[in-house]
């Protein structure tokens, strides 16, 4: 599903445009201590995923509706054009992103998207930093 959100962001959001890493990318930054280069950066990590009271369905088989997490991490500083640019509407950016996201599914899920939470994060070195929720409602199918 990460991937998904990726491309999404990549095609909806013209600042995010070549500039959306996965989790795998997220971590070797924070490993390292770097700053993300470039004026915008958005990085797709896994989110919390909650599971809702278990429903049972015929023998053998478990069901239970569970809520999947997406969370983007998302970097603004002014070092660049798009940079300059997403800091100048900031409002506009981070509702492009929701825009982006809500109301839409990338697979078989039950249902769509919906924004869950949005806030600062802590930066340094003149990054501005946002964190925004996403969750989507989904079921756990076991055949047991």
């Amino acid at each position: 599903m990460l991937a998904e959100v990726k491309a999404r962001l990549e095609a909806q959001v013209p600042e995010l445009d070549g500039r959306v890493g996965l989790a795998a990318e997220f971590t070797a930054i924070l490993k390292d201590g770097r700053v993300p280069s470039g004026g915008v950066n958005a990085y797709v990590l896994p989110g919390t995923t909650t599971g809702v009271p278990t429903q049972t369905m015929g023998a053998g088989l478990f069901v239970q509706p569970v809520r999947r997490g997406v969370s983007i991490a998302t970097f603004v500083q002014s070092t660049d054009a798009r940079g300059q640019r997403a800091l100048g509407r900031l409002d506009d950016f981070l509702a492009d992103i929701q825009t982006a996201i809500c109301g839409w599914a990338p697979g078989d899920e039950v249902g769509v998207f919906e924004l869950s939470a949005e806030r600062p994060a802590p930066s340094q070195r003149g990054l501005m930093a946002f964190v925004t929720e996403f969750r989507i409602n989904d079921q756990l199918r076991i055949t047991t």
